[in-house]
């Protein structure tokens, strides 16, 4: 029986570095680079802020999005409609 590829949801603001190193994409050293980044800026408010981290392109941010990645509170303040 084929085995389904699933997306884990990973919050890029709370996951620790063996969370975010379970990400097949980043592993452990783009994983600290994050949590470097985290701790002496704050949480990611968008994706935008990303790219600021050492070794994260825009593909590669693109690729994290699409394997589930969020960026928790920040990424759904940011989907809000205008009314």
């Amino acid at each position: 029986m084929a085995r389904e590829h699933v997306k884990q949801m990973i919050d890029l603001n709370m996951a620790d570095v063996e969370e975010l190193a379970r990400i097949k994409i980043i592993g452990k050293k783009r994983a600290q680079a994050l949590v470097d980044y985290r701790d002496e800026n704050g949480p990611f408010e968008d994706w935008e802020d990303i790219k600021n981290v050492e070794g994260f392109s825009e593909s590669l941010i693109e690729d994290l999005k699409e394997s589930g990645a969020t960026l928790g509170d920040a990424e759904a303040e940011g989907e809000e409609e205008e009314w």
